[in-house]
């Protein structure tokens, strides 16, 4: 292997005297060396030291126009921290001085005229055995070097994203105990409200117009622990990716009846107006989406608005866009700063995610609206400016759009009565006893069911039950199978189910199974009473 590649290399000869050159040539050629160039002109080793490349260099001492002491001096910069190429000496001078010189200059080896052949043929072979050697250790040497460059650079890379990774864990872990010093003040704060003003209701001696008060305040902290609960459960959903979107037509009218019913009183108790804006939508546009999830998201960007504005108004609306529907939410609200817009929509953050920010929310709110308008097809985004109010776009997809005539009535016959027949299907005695309080005015008969197979019981033996309130989660069957046997003998009784269950997707899940309508607790009174009014006229 070796002695092949020896054979290949390059062989410069350099002697003023062409007999001289002539005896080398055929030397070389016999050896089967068939890389090899000679000049008599000393001149010409710096151009053939470029083009040629040499391995090696025979070259002679005692020469017209450069000596071979000078040709060493030109070569010696030229080469110098870039090869070793190898110098034999031919020289007729055996002197020690000359000898001595010549190593000085950059000579490896001599050879003394008149030529041995054979010790030609061994010091070629010995020198170009040294050049393979110091090429192949260059190698190594540069392999050696590139690897550790590379594992330098991959060293660097490794510890700039350990760098990265570590500033996103510290930023995660302020950011986790932000939030979670958040929730647990957004948790206690509204329960130390409910629980401290709750003994003051009954104690004797107060004024009306002190238990209206307190009273007024447990509500609107029982409504702020059940949005903080209902915002940590629909990121938990988000997150794991159980959040399941199930479309079906819906109408722009009716998305938007529904967000002004929603938050047009509490608008107007902060004295904000709360307005619908024109549309070149036709009044009955209806398209597929989720309408459950697409109001999920809408709200929470209004809670956002009504959290952060304090005068003026809210507006919401809906223009196409392309071959989407862009709806907006716009505020005359406090703003949101340029850099606060490039988190905003992370999980848990505020403008402010410190301790000492003036706003109450878990942080979670236009994060949900965002990974729920991704999950419809869509997109959201912002335009603010700080003090001059905040506008949130959440844009999805238009599927199978058209104007239609009217929209569709609630499926469930409407029924006038003034007083009901209504059984409660409820395990837990306090929960039966607050829907009782609820309902009694609006009923002439009033049962109770604890168990699910007791509620299909009932049912079969009255089937003048008007409506049934099924809770879901029951000892033995749960109100999924119980409304399921009570609709294979009675399809017109309304029920509607009332349960603690109230993630995205509960209510479309009990209107497959057979139930009319869902509502989730907290049960408010006015909910519940609002939502049968639109079964019978109470």
């Amino acid at each position: 292997m070796i002695d092949s590649t020896l054979k290949n290399a390059n062989i410069l000869i350099v002697d003023d005297q062409e007999a001289n050159i002539n005896i080398l040539l055929g030397l070389l050629d016999i050896e089967g060396y068939i890389n090899v160039k000679s000049t008599t002109d000393p001149r010409d080793v710096n151009r053939l030291l470029s083009e040629f490349k040499p391995d090696l260099i025979l070259l002679d001492l005692m020469m017209p126009h450069l000596s071979g002491f000078e040709v060493m001096d030109q070569i010696k910069p030229l080469v110098a921290g870039q090869t070793f190429i190898p110098i034999l000496v031919l020289t007729a001078d055996i002197s020690p001085e000359t000898r001595q010189k010549a190593l000085s200059n950059g000579a490896r080896d001599f050879l003394t005229k008149p030529f041995d052949l054979i010790e030609v043929v061994l010091r070629i072979k010995n020198l170009l055995e040294i050049k393979y050697l110091h090429q192949q250790l260059e190698n190594q040497n540069q392999i050696l070097e590139e690897k550790v460059e590379e594992r330098t650079q991959e060293l660097e890379l490794s510890n700039k994203e350990l760098l990265i990774t570590r500033n996103k864990a510290e930023e995660s872990n302020r950011l986790k105990t932000a939030f979670l010093n958040n929730i647990s003040h957004e948790i206690r704060t509204p329960l130390n409200v409910i629980l401290g003003f709750s003994p003051f209701v009954v104690e004797p001696g107060i004024s009306q117009k002190e238990k209206e008060e307190y009273l007024s305040l447990i509500n609107e902290n029982g409504e702020r622990l059940i949005n903080t609960v209902t915002d940590i459960m629909d990121m938990s959903l988000i997150v794991s990716g159980n959040m399941n979107v199930k479309t079906d037509r819906i109408t722009l009218f009716a998305i938007m009846l529904q967000l002004s019913d929603k938050f047009s009183g509490e608008s107007a108790r902060k004295n904000l107006e709360f307005k619908i804006a024109d549309s070149t939508f036709p009044k009955y546009f209806s398209f597929f989406s989720d309408e459950e999830l697409l109001l999920k998201a809408l709200s929470h960007i209004v809670n956002n608005s009504l959290k952060f504005t304090k005068s003026g108004s809210i507006t919401i609306g809906c223009e196409p866009k392309d071959d989407q529907i862009q709806f907006f939410v716009k505020d005359t609200g406090i703003g949101i700063s340029v850099e606060a817009q490039k988190r905003i929509l992370d999980a848990f953050m505020q403008e402010n995610y410190a301790n000492t920010r003036g706003h109450e929310g878990s942080g979670l709110g236009l994060s949900v609206a965002d990974r729920i308008a991704k999950l419809l097809g869509g997109s959201l985004s912002i335009q603010s400016e700080r003090n001059k109010g905040t506008t949130v776009f959440i844009t999805i997809p238009v599927r199978n759009g058209e104007k239609i005539l009217e929209i569709k009535s609630n499926p469930a016959v409407l029924r006038k009565k003034k007083l009901l027949s209504i059984l409660i299907a409820e395990d837990d005695k306090p929960n039966y006893l607050y829907l009782e309080t609820i309902l009694k005015k609006y009923t002439n008969k009033l049962r109770r069911a604890e168990t699910g197979a007791k509620t299909v019981e009932i049912s079969r033996d009255n089937p003048d039950i008007d409506l049934i309130l099924m809770d879901i989660k029951m000892p033995g069957m749960d109100g999924y199978e119980a409304v399921h046997q009570i609709r294979q003998f009675n399809k017109d009784v309304i029920i509607i189910a009332q349960t603690a269950y109230g993630l995205s997707g509960d209510r479309k899940k009990a209107i497959e199974a057979g139930f009319n309508d869902h509502i989730s607790k907290p049960i408010m009174s006015h909910a519940l009473v609002t939502l049968l009014d639109q079964y019978f006229t109470l």
